[in-house]
């Protein structure tokens, strides 16, 4: 019994996490599971630090820069989505996940 905190039981689908780690786990040929130690450490956003250069890309005064970059992540996801997934040196963990989430960039 691997008391790794995913709250799984035999009966539900592994998390993303622990699909992650066992994907991981055997590209990398290694016999011993990873632990997860997520539960255990403190959330890094939890004190938001603010900086002069901060900003808001939601603001309607940086609509042109976000267009800019909404089109670059629809161009970038079909590109990753049509050509780089095709090498036989890449691997993707929970691909289906992968490609809905690159099926949102751009949007």
């Amino acid at each position: 019994n691997n008391n790794n905190n995913n709250n799984n039981d035999d009966t539900s689908p592994p998390s993303r996490l622990s699909t992650f780690q066992t994907d991981l786990q055997h590209f990398l040929n290694l016999t011993t599971p990873f632990q997860t130690y997520f539960d255990s450490i403190p959330h890094v956003n939890k004190n938001r630090m603010h900086y002069p250069e901060y900003m808001d890309i939601c603001q309607s005064r940086y609509e042109g820069l976000r267009d800019v970059l909404v089109r670059q992540g629809e161009t970038t996801s079909e590109w990753i989505l049509q050509e780089f997934l095709k090498s036989e040196d890449v691997v993707v963990s929970g691909e289906e996940f992968f490609r809905e989430s690159l099926s949102r960039w751009g949007v």
